[in-house]
């Protein structure tokens, strides 16, 4: 029996991030091969989510600099076009990271979408083999797969989207290699300010690049013959609890199917700021939402304020309590999301059409995928207005095909098994490393 250290390092304070890695570690564990057993660690900066690796029985390594595990805003000073908010706090990040794995000594270096790992692990004395797992297939030819135009380029965002798409394909490489929110001014400088010396480090695809790049989504929104070898599309992958999850009665009142009336349930999660979930509040205290009942998660939103914009209606409950979130997503007729991986996966693994916003542009194209298909409507964020939301959710709720486009990609999902398929690929590439 032959043991195989591995280190999970991504941004773990990020609950989309931190899901996709436990749910992977679970899997490693479950389905490794008999001759080969994991020792699993994961590193952390500081994240609520520890204690859940924990008592699953995984390490963690607690690596400098301690942050408080709030969230990427908070803990990276994140900004519009940076993961990492200053390039001080980035050499920081590479160079523990570069210390942690000299102590751990790893076989192998999983990460999310977390470029830190990504050049740490080339920056050792002996490069250390890496695998990614992501929410899409973060590669160069990702471009000429993606469903809409980033919608950053705004002046691309007047034409209908066949044009749209038609124009931005005919921008040479060379650009669109240079789109800001993919350069990563900050963690580029601080790669070369300690000693980077492989491959010109033009963006984030470069900046990541493992070995093996496993996308955690549904192959059936990509030609998949169309990326490089290595690229392994394995399906979604997220968590489904128990049913012994309790659900609190205030909701079972809220969303009684026996009333008739439609129930819309809204979580965006911590991405969605508190402008965000203001306008959704307001759809329910006008017009056609007074007719509509609503479950609000207000995660960073004081409760008591979010509750005094609905006006104290009856059929609204409003709460930044855990809540079983596919259980919830079940009994409902619409989610109001901000367009997470996980988040859209478990509406539409009941079947549940989506009405998003995207906060960030890996959420952004998973809205897109998903309207491509007939199973939800984006908003832009220059028109997320309480009208426009109410507008969309009337559309959801009267015409039917979005139900039921909802509910083929819910087969296509239920049909999947993407934390066994993930596992197999990459136990095969470890055992192809180390098994020779």
């Amino acid at each position: 029996m032959k043991e195989i250290t591995i280190a999970i390092s991504t941004a773990f304070q990020d609950a989309g991030d931190a899901t996709r890695a436990i749910e992977i570690a679970k899997a490693l564990k479950k389905y490794r091969p008999d001759d080969m057993t994991p020792k699993i660690i994961f590193i952390s900066h500081g994240s609520r989510f520890e204690r859940v690796a924990l008592d699953l029985g995984f390490e963690i390594y607690r690596n400098d600099p301690k942050l408080p595990g709030v969230g990427l805003c908070q803990d990276l000073g994140m900004t519009t076009t940076n993961l990492i908010g200053t390039e001080a706090l980035a050499k920081e990040m590479i160079r523990s990271e570069i210390t942690a794995y000299d102590e751990i000594k790893p076989d192998i270096i999983m990460h999310g979408f977390w470029p830190i790992a990504g050049l740490a692990r080339k920056m050792v004395k002996k490069e250390i083999p890496g695998i990614g797992f992501v929410p899409l297939p973060l590669v160069r030819d990702f471009f000429n797969a993606l469903p809409d135009v980033p919608e950053q380029l705004k002046i691309l965002s007047m034409f209908p989207k066949p044009l749209r798409l038609r124009l931005f394909r005919l921008i040479p490489d060379f650009i669109r290699n240079r789109v800001p929110i993919l350069r990563q001014h900050n963690i580029r400088r601080a790669a070369y300010a300690l000693g980077w010396r492989g491959k010109k480090l033009v963006n984030v695809f470069d900046l990541l690049n493992p070995d093996m790049m496993v996308v955690n989504d549904l192959p059936d929104y990509y030609d998949v013959n169309n990326f490089p070898a290595n690229v392994k599309f394995t399906g979604p992958l997220f968590h489904i609890p128990d049913d012994k999850a309790p659900i609190d009665p205030e909701i079972m009142e809220v969303f009684d199917k026996k009333s008739g009336v439609p129930r819309i349930f809204c979580t965006l999660s911590s991405a969605g700021s508190e402008e965000m979930l203001t306008e959704v509040i307001n759809v329910f205290t006008f017009g056609q939402g007074l007719n509509w009942n609503a479950v609000i998660l207000s995660p960073h939103f004081p409760v008591e304020k979010a509750r005094k914009l609905a006006g104290g209606r009856k059929g609204i409950y409003i709460t930044d309590k855990f809540i079983p979130a596919l259980k919830v997503n079940e009994m409902s007729d619409v989610t109001i999301s901000h367009g997470g991986q996980g988040t859209l996966q478990t509406a539409l693994y009941s079947g549940i059409p989506i009405i998003g916003i995207a906060a960030q542009q890996e959420q952004f194209i998973n809205l897109a995928n998903i309207e491509s298909r007939g199973a939800g409507i984006r908003i832009p964020r220059g028109k997320w207005n309480a009208k426009n939301i109410q507008r969309a959710v009337f559309r959801v709720l009267t015409d039917v095909r979005y139900k039921e486009s909802a509910m083929a990609l819910g087969e296509l999902i239920r049909s999947s098994d993407g934390a066994k398929n993930a596992a197999a690929a990459i136990w095969e590439m470890i055992r192809q490393k180390h098994f020779k």
